[in-house]
């Protein structure tokens, strides 16, 4: 900008602030030579000096650009406004997204062990089932054989008939649900 190459001309004509300048200044080198030349003193009266012009060159560099100056503050502190706006936003936004994400996990975490809950259930009815039904079958095998007991087998062919039947559904029974073990 106008103002920093206007800085950097004065800082550069004098000589002694010249040096500070330049991208290979060294402060140590700079106190080394100073005391070694013995003019620590000179070289502060021409800093002194330096910064005094510096400081003038300021001041008048604001008073005659005072307005500009001012404009650049107000813009700064709406751009500082519009950020503090946006960053409050975007904390709002995500605790409402922590809102929302809650607000739909916990319901399916709820609706998954339900799920579990109910898929035992059911492998537990079915196990029942079966059991019931084994036991019915198992209940008219010993009343088959307590009628064939005794009995001329010719003459309970029926009756063995449906006996073997109830011992192949209660094999068949024990197969399908596991409960040989």
């Amino acid at each position: 900008s106008e103002v920093a190459a206007g800085f950097l001309a004065t800082w550069t004509s004098l000589e002694v602030l010249g040096q500070f300048v330049r991208p290979d200044f060294d402060t140590h080198s700079f106190v080394r030579v100073s005391v070694r030349k013995n003019t620590v003193s000179e070289d502060l009266a021409h800093l002194r000096q330096g910064i005094a012009v510096l400081e003038t060159q300021l001041r008048e560099q604001v008073v005659s650009h005072h307005a500009r100056l001012i404009d650049q503050v107000t813009h700064a502190k709406e751009l500082e406004s519009m950020v503090t706006k946006v960053t409050d936003g975007v904390s709002k936004l995500k605790s409402s997204l922590v809102r929302v994400k809650s607000s739909i996990k916990d319901p399916y975490l709820q609706l998954q062990r339900k799920t579990l809950e109910l898929d035992r259930l059911q492998s537990a009815s079915e196990m029942i089932r079966r059991v019931i039904r084994v036991r019915e079958l198992s209940d008219k095998l010993r009343k088959a054989f307590k009628m064939v007991d005794g009995r001329d087998p010719r003459s309970c062919i029926q009756d063995l008939v449906q006996a073997a039947g109830h011992v192949f559904e209660i094999n068949s029974s024990i197969a399908l649900g596991d409960l040989g073990d």
